[in-house]
């Protein structure tokens, strides 16, 4: 597949150059932001474009439209002033690649993690610091949350409207080179999450230029037109920043955000364009490229090699059916769920929606059969940012119901034959929320944003409602590292360095169905889950059980107790014991 540049770039002979898609431009023009020297583009095919020798590194510009309105650049790569001010000619960093592979997603412990909240400082330099510590841990993917540039200093990055240009708030692209260098240092591929299926809606100037956007809506603003009139350029755009952050930059793949909403009716799919342009790039530089799809309606084509083509997508089902059966929450996407054979029906036949049980979020059956999909293509967790973000209060499963519950869970996920996902901090027993926070600047859209939020909540009654623009909701959702100190953080820890462990030695959770099954005592809500060399067994229920009572033997070696307080003479509630066979 043959890749257009476009934005600004360097031609074979070095020399600066500006392409950019605007049918609805009469004229266009580049305007020096120090010199104010105008510069006009020459049009060819509704492109502009020009050599600019003037418009060397670190130069801020303008464009302008029809020789009277100056707006910045939708194909920016840098906003050192913000979404609203100028923007800067930058040329991303290109990792060094040397002999590195990448990971399998076969292989996959997959850690997401939101830069600003992760460390005090929260940036790509704070964030390098740790690596060693996810190395320890045994995380091998690492999930970055959007980092295209958004308004303001904070934002979970879904409000991005930059996207070739990384937020100044995280560092510039020597900073994201050094990260994801030093991640391929300690054998960990970072993949990023992008959003193809809206702009944000502050600060994106695209629909100046040309119609990015269509007739069509999704929950947060105007789908991609992907298929509409003068659709070409929009596509050209989505392919060549694939191809700049996996090619340029070299990250290891992408999470793509709500690929249900990325709506096209072409007669190849923008979807399966973009994966077959991630596997010619890993083919190309000897390496395996990780794409997985946020698509949540369990859909088989997502992960068919002819058709979307990813790697995997996140599947919420078993999320959805621990966490309601452990919690009893019964609201929002938990209504569905609650009973013990939902567990065991995920854990079976990877979906517990497959065209036989009806979503009443959705209204209408939802999903596939998924019995014959692959495991490891599934993503599970027990909770991600949405999970957390997106109640009142972003509170963690344990921070409401406790470590044991949520620790039972988690030894769920990784006995299951899926692929694990976590979410930072949960590997300790993070307390701290993980708010829903944005810095907007319009004020209109900061009080819509709080309105909406609220009535979203409005079930809540007695609660005090959010306002996502304080500050405080931010600072109040980083990580306390202080917390490893802690004797019962440290005891969580070890239980997921060592789930980690047994699950990447393929002890537990061997993600092959045939080798990794599962037998059920109904009656005490006991999972038994099964491979060639353990069998754990997980007490869900709020009752103690004596050993007597389980089916199987536990006088054989104990790998690991997955309980708190150590206790030895029996499987206590909600508390679980993996032994060897």
């Amino acid at each position: 597949m043959e890749i257009k540049k476009v934005g600004y770039y360097l031609n074979e002979k070095g020399i600066p150059c500006i392409k950019v898609y605007a049918p609805y431009c009469k004229q266009l023009s580049i305007v020096l932001d120090e010199s104010k020297q105008e510069i006009e583009l020459e049009k060819n095919n509704n492109y502009f474009e020009k050599e600019i020798p003037e418009l060397i590194e670190n130069t801020k510009y303008w464009l302008k439209k029809d020789n009277e309105k100056i707006i910045p650049d939708p194909y920016s790569h840098y906003q050192p002033n913000d979404v609203l001010g100028a923007s800067m000619a930058k040329l991303p960093k290109k990792v060094e690649l040397n002999k590195w592979q990448g990971i399998d997603i076969e292989d996959a412990i997959i850690y997401e993690l939101h830069l600003g909240t992760f460390t005090p400082e929260g940036n790509l330099k704070s964030a390098k610091s740790k690596i060693a510590y996810l190395k320890k841990l045994g995380i091998n993917v690492i999930e970055l949350m959007p980092i295209a540039a958004f308004p303001g200093n904070r934002n979970w990055g879904y409000d991005g409207t930059y996207l070739f240009a990384i937020n100044s708030s995280y560092g510039d692209y020597e900073d994201l080179k050094l990260f994801i260098e030093e991640a391929h240092n300690h054998n960990i591929a970072v993949i990023l999450d992008v959003v193809y299926n809206h702009f944000g809606p502050e600060g994106n100037f695209s629909g100046e230029l040309g119609p990015f956007t269509k007739n069509a809506q999704t929950p947060w603003g105007s789908a991609i037109n992907f298929d509409r009139r003068n659709n070409i350029g929009v596509r050209e755009f989505y392919l060549y920043n694939t191809y700049y952050w996996l090619k340029e930059v070299g990250f290891d793949g992408f999470r793509m955000d709500a690929t249900a909403l990325i709506l096209d009716s072409s007669k190849v799919h923008i979807l399966r364009e973009i994966n077959l342009l991630a596997q010619q790039i890993g083919k190309e530089e000897s390496r395996k490229i990780i794409m997985i799809a946020e698509n949540l309606r369990n859909e088989n084509k997502v992960v068919s090699s002819k058709d979307f083509s990813f790697s995997a997508q996140w599947v919420d089902d078993l999320n959805y059916a621990l966490y309601a059966f452990l919690t009893k929450e019964t609201h929002r996407h938990y209504r569905d769920f609650g009973s013990f054979n939902d567990i065991v029906k995920v854990l079976k036949e990877s979906y517990a929606y497959d065209g036989t049980k009806y979503n009443s979020v959705y209204n209408h059956f939802m999903g596939e059969n998924g019995y014959f999909v692959k495991p490891h293509t599934c993503v599970v967790h027990i909770q991600n940012h949405d999970q957390i973000g997106n109640r009142l209060h972003g509170d963690r499963m344990c921070a409401t119901y406790g470590y044991d519950k949520a620790l039972v869970a988690i030894t769920t996920i990784f006995t299951s034959p899926y692929t694990p996902m976590i979410f930072m901090g949960e590997e300790y027993g993070e307390k701290a929320p993980f708010n829903f926070f944005e810095s907007f600047m319009d004020s209109r859209l900061i009080e819509a944003v709080k309105r909406g939020r609220n009535r979203e909540w409005g079930f809540s009654n007695g609660k005090d409602k959010v306002f996502p623009h304080d500050e405080a909701l931010f600072i109040e959702s980083k990580l306390n590292w202080d917390l490893h100190k802690q004797n019962d953080n440290k005891s969580i820890l070890e239980i997921y360095t060592k789930l980690i462990e047994l699950k990447k030695k393929r002890i537990i959770g061997v993600r092959n169905r045939e080798s990794n099954k599962f037998e059920v005592d109904f009656e005490n809500e006991i999972l038994y889950a099964i491979t060639d060399k353990s069998i754990t067994v997980i007490n869900l229920s709020d009752r103690d059980v004596d050993f007597s009572n389980l089916k199987i033997n536990t006088q054989t070696s104990l790998l690991l107790n997955i309980d708190l307080q150590n206790r030895m003479d029996k499987l206590y509630a909600y508390t679980a014991k993996i032994f060897a066979r």
